[in-house]
Formats: C-alpha cells, structure tokens, sequence
C-alpha cells in the first residue's frame, strides 16, 4: 500500500508539472505562479479518483480526502519550488552564475543582472499584475483591497510565529 501510495504522489506531482508546462507554452505571457495555483485547484478533484486508477481499490471518503489534501500539498510545494529561484536571492544568484558565459560573473557584472533594483522593480510588477497593489503614474505604490487583505493575513502570521525579520 505504501508503493502505491508513492506512485499516487508521484502521479499526481506529475500530472501537475505536465500541466502548468503545457499551459506555460500555450499562454507564455501568462503569469506562471497563477497557472500553477489553477492547475493544482483544477487537477484536485482528480484525486477523488486515484484510489480506484492508481491504488487499485476503493477508499472510504477519509482517504479519498487524504488523497486529495496530499495532491493539494504538492502543488504548494511545487509553487514553493518554482518560487525559490525569484524570491531567494542565494539561489538567484546561483541561476545567474549558471546562465552566465562560462558560469562566471564578476561581482560588478552580477549586480548589473540581479540587484537590489531589479529585485523591487520585478516584485512591484509581480504585485501590480496580482492586484496587491497600485501604481500611479507618479510613481506612488497604493495598497488595494486585496493587498491590504493579504497584508494582515501575512502579518498575523508573523506574530502568530514571532516572526521579528524576514531576512
């Protein structure tokens, strides 16, 4: 049952990376992380029916939901790991370096690529085309309701898990 239960994962980790691969090259100005949410939303009721297809036998509705709270699990961490190479710098720099003539970049030519600009400039887009936030003509940055939402969401989950610093 455990093998089974592996290859179900795998299946529906797979099922999802196929997907949002095929949706990226069907819709490439689409934003990748909204995709990925979608995709994983969509595929879930898929889950439902793995015990029959992938296990081989009929769950009770516990399991069924099981199945389906474990698919949901992968898509967050397939979000998660799509993310990391953006969000975190450590590993963006990594990505840099890779892309780079020779794997190589000085400490000059890197921070032409990837700087601190760079960094806010491409989250200020990414939050604009979320409608998390506004951005006049003049340049000024205004919360929407949705950002302002989701600001007290992550907040309070900041002090819920005394969260001092996000570095």
């Amino acid at each position: 049952m455990l093998t089974s239960l592996a290859v179900a994962m795998l299946a529906s980790l797979a099922l999802q990376i196929l997907l949002v691969a095929a949706v990226a090259a069907w819709r490439p100005a689409g934003n990748i992380y909204v995709t990925i949410v979608i995709v994983c939303l969509i595929t879930a009721p898929l889950a439902v029916m793995a015990d029959r297809m992938l296990l081989g036998q009929v769950l009770d509705r516990d399991g069924r939901v099981f199945l389906v709270l474990i698919h949901l699990a992968l898509g967050g961490f397939f979000f998660h790991f799509m993310t990391l190479p953006d969000r975190s710098v450590t590993l963006r720099i990594l990505v840099e370096l890779l892309v780079a003539p020779g794997q190589s970049l000085t400490a000059d030519a890197l921070a032409r690529r990837y700087g601190v600009r760079t960094m806010i400039l491409s989250r200020l887009a990414q939050l604009s085309a979320g409608q998390f936030i506004e951005i006049g003509e003049d340049g000024g940055i205004v919360l929407t309701r949705k950002g302002a939402w989701f600001g007290r969401f992550v907040t309070a989950g900041r002090k819920l898990f005394r969260i001092a610093s996000a570095n």
